[in-house]
């Protein structure tokens, strides 16, 4: 090989050396670091407290053919994770049903102490609710945004084909921490048989971009 043909090569080469980095630089990269359907009857990594401070016993029960993680009422209900991957946004997406008799009640999401979302919900078609706004942005009907509306209820409404709405909620947002925390939490008025909710297939991801 001559030296024009040694100086073409390792030329083809830097370059596609630099190509690559180029490339590997701006790759995105997801990773599932949590993941819950409570189908074993057990929900990992959950912790549920009243809002007085006693813990919640049981947490999995049994809802439309499959186990849920609830049901909640005045309850703070935290997923905590340790030592996660290298990342600059965290993705979060869950099933949430809401239970009987809901009238603008409200319900919170936190990440890290930080709310993602303050917002009402509404089985009741003479209340309105906020979701999927925040509380004070705007009057939605009620079951605005809903996935389905078509389940029995919980306890007070277990008879009524439309006593449970089901939203599935997903959101992204900034997070570098290496531990992950996500809290729901309710401010429920009436009794658990009343009103509540619950949880199920919640999923984390981290990215990293």
């Amino acid at each position: 090989m001559n030296p024009l043909q040694r100086y073409s090569c390792l030329l083809i080469s830097l370059l596609v050396l630099l190509v690559v980095s180029g490339c590997e630089k701006n790759i995105t990269v997801r990773k599932q670091v949590y993941f819950e359907d409570a189908e074993d009857g057990v929900a990992s990594n959950i912790l549920a407290f009243h809002r007085d401070g006693y813990p919640r016993g049981r947490i999995v029960r049994p809802f439309g053919g499959s186990n849920v993680i609830g049901n909640f009422n005045n309850m703070q209900v935290t997923i905590e994770l340790d030592s996660v991957p290298p990342h600059n946004m965290v993705y979060v997406s869950f099933d949430l049903y809401v239970h009987d008799h809901w009238q603008s009640d409200v319900w919170n999401i936190r990440v890290n102490d930080w709310f993602q979302l303050s917002t009402t919900f509404s089985n009741n078609a003479n209340w309105s609710q906020s979701y999927p706004e925040w509380i004070g942005v705007m009057n939605m009907p009620a079951k605005s945004n809903a996935f389905s509306t078509q389940l029995p209820g919980f306890c007070a409404l277990d008879t009524s084909k439309q006593g449970t709405t089901h939203y599935k909620i997903a959101f992204a947002r900034p997070h570098t921490y290496k531990n992950i925390k996500v809290q729901f939490n309710d401010v429920l008025q009436g009794e658990i048989c009343d009103r509540s909710w619950s949880i199920d297939n919640v999923n984390i991801e981290v990215i990293n971009n």
